[in-house]
């Protein structure tokens, strides 16, 4: 699967400190491990920005920014952490935690906009912020989400294991 993944301000903000590996060239010249430390850390960025975002006070063109920032991570976290799982049991079993997640919210999920293939990665519809209510993306993404929690203890499953050398 080919990621193609924005250049966005909520992207940058999401691997803070990993920002170089985000996109581009310096992402393809990564290690293995960087790209799943960066990867499920950003991850966990994503939820706790999410969980704190303004929906309704924002334009419909920040929140489909900030919603294809949270599919592009979440296809990052799953592609680069299942590489690295390969060798490694307890990434493999976070990483399907994240497919499975992804499958089992799925219709949630589409109703704000995001679909799930069978693999468990993402799609954002093109006009999702358009189509839906800011309310039905602060009920989704709220502090109490039982999905953003899970996902959250998925990447930060990832973050211990990871060994960045690789």
């Amino acid at each position: 699967m080919n990621i193609a993944a924005t250049s966005s301000l909520s992207l940058r903000m999401f691997y803070h400190s990993y920002s170089s590996v985000a996109t581009g060239a310096t992402r393809k010249a990564a290690s293995t491990g960087t790209l799943s430390m960066a990867d499920a850390s950003a991850l966990r960025n994503a939820v706790r920005k999410l969980e704190e975002y303004d929906f309704e006070s924002a334009t419909k063109d920040q929140i489909q920014e900030k919603l294809q920032a949270f599919t592009d991570t979440m296809n990052n976290a799953i592609t680069s952490a299942n590489k690295y799982g390969a060798g490694d049991t307890s990434v493999r079993n976070a990483v399907s935690k994240l497919k499975r997640l992804n499958n089992e919210y799925s219709s949630e999920l589409q109703k704000i906009g995001i679909s799930v293939d069978k693999t468990g990665t993402m799609s954002l519809y093109d006009k999702a912020s358009k189509t839906y209510s800011a309310e039905k993306f602060s009920k989704f993404f709220d502090n109490d989400s039982k999905y953003l929690k899970e996902v959250y203890d998925a990447a930060k499953r990832i973050t211990r294991k990871v060994d960045v050398r690789l």
